[in-house]
């Protein structure tokens, strides 16, 4: 039998009770802490890669409505007859048959002008925001990723200014004979609002609308012709 000064010492003893909660939780946190700091380095790396991706997407898209807003409009007007030769230009003549002059209806120019101006800015609101998808493989970067994964949808809105200017030029056409060409240059800036940055790229197309040839010398006078 134990006395009673050893059975104090075994009562003075700390009993330990081994539940292994503790080392569980370390693991779940180390486990967590890990997983959280890789999903951080992955957003990272995508928000670096996406901006160039993104921005020459939306740029290729917004020329491309741009330019087919511009041959639309000017298409529309080639097709009513609005854009003739005659329609815009009056050649003036002597007693001879000689032309001496070119006059130009300034009011019909500076009309259409400005109508194919709106046309244009009404074509980029009309976008309004364009949805692009961006393959999750080129977010995270890696040729090899390229192309590949879901597509990430994203938002870009784009605003426009329009401008549209009419030209003339001369060319030779034969033994004396020249030919008078009526041009537009429609200038569009368009500003390209994207998660983050905004970036600027601008459009210039330039039609031929009309032309004719002049039999004999060309005129000195080009009146309201610039």
């Amino acid at each position: 039998m134990l006395s009673r000064h050893e059975l104090k010492l075994r009562l003075r003893k700390p009993i330990l009770i081994h539940t292994g909660r503790s080392h569980k939780g370390n693991s779940k946190k180390t486990v967590a802490f890990i997983l959280a700091l890789v999903l951080l380095v992955t957003a990272l790396l995508g928000l670096r890669n996406l901006q160039p991706i993104l921005t020459e997407m939306a740029t290729v898209t917004s020329r491309d409505i741009v330019t087919q807003a511009i041959n639309d409009a000017i298409n529309r007007r080639l097709s009513d007859g609005t854009l003739s030769y005659d329609s815009l230009i009056t050649l003036e003549k002597d007693d001879s048959g000689a032309i001496t002059a070119l006059t130009t209806d300034m009011a019909k120019i500076n009309t259409l002008q400005a109508e194919i101006t709106n046309e244009v800015i009404d074509a980029v609101s009309e976008m309004g925001s364009a949805r692009l998808r961006v393959p999750l493989g080129n977010i995270i970067g890696g040729s090899w990723l390229s192309g590949r994964g879901p597509g990430i949808p994203f938002k870009v809105v784009s605003l426009a200014t329009s401008s549209a200017k009419f030209e003339n030029a001369f060319e030779s056409a034969g033994i004396n004979q020249t030919k008078h060409k009526i041009l537009i240059d429609v200038t569009v800036d368009v500003s390209i609002l994207m998660p983050g940055k905004t970036t600027k790229t601008q459009v210039q197309s330039q039609v031929l609308v009309a032309e004719t040839v002049i039999v004999g010398d060309v005129p000195n006078s080009y009146v309201n012709l610039q």
